[in-house]
């Protein structure tokens, strides 16, 4: 609570716990994910793997500062703002529809991470690679009484250049696939006419500690 005239925050102990138990939670998980973006970071020159490791660096980063406040719960489309705008070469290359929706910060930075590697990947080969490619991302959220809360994400390309399925799977398409873990699952359908990423969400699955 705020202390009258003193313009500080008054914390007892026991929000003091809370608070530092989610500032540890936040460093070991921030901690592990730079881990395995290191260890897991392929490429066949120094040049090339420091571009890749440096980018997906700069995501953490920038996903931190989103979050950087404990009040503050980050809403899916001010992440999409943060991961994925700044790729496009014009305002109307990237459409995002959807309703507002808050995540929790575990499911907030595994979907950061997932939208930077989608956003990247259009960028060098995809949609985002031509001026007339573009990239429609649309979500909604099915809320049935006594149901689970389902949140369902459909990242669109379209024309851009024409789409091959990648022989080789590297450390990009798994975090793709594996980033959410108990949150939900990742589909990717490699249409010739630009890549189609279907998310299913459980955004109340688990709060990963």
């Amino acid at each position: 609570m705020l202390a009258a005239g003193t313009g500080k925050i008054d914390v007892n102990e026991n929000g003091l716990s809370l608070l530092l138990g989610e500032f540890d939670h936040r460093v070991r998980n921030l901690l592990a994910m730079v881990e395995a973006v290191v260890r897991q970071t392929e490429s066949t020159s120094v040049g090339d793997y420091r571009s890749k490791l440096l980018g997906r660096l700069s995501a953490l980063h920038r996903h931190y500062q989103l979050t950087s406040s404990y009040r503050h719960a980050p809403k899916l489309a001010e992440l999409l703002e943060q991961a994925v705008h700044p790729y496009a070469g014009n305002a109307g290359q990237v459409v995002t529809t959807g309703p507002d929706f808050d995540l929790e910060p575990s499911l907030a930075l595994a979907l950061h991470l997932v939208f930077h590697e989608l956003a990247t990947n259009a960028k060098k080969h995809g949609a985002l690679s031509s001026p007339l490619g573009r990239v429609s991302i649309a979500w909604k959220i099915r809320d049935i009484p006594d149901a689970p809360r389902k949140l369902t994400i459909v990242w669109i390309e379209q024309d851009g250049p024409k789409v091959r399925r990648p022989q080789h799977h590297g450390f990009g398409t798994r975090l793709i696939r594996t980033a959410l873990g108990g949150y939900g699952g990742v589909r990717l359908d490699f249409h010739r006419t630009g890549l189609a990423c279907f998310i299913l969400i459980d955004p109340d699955g688990r709060d990963a500690r």
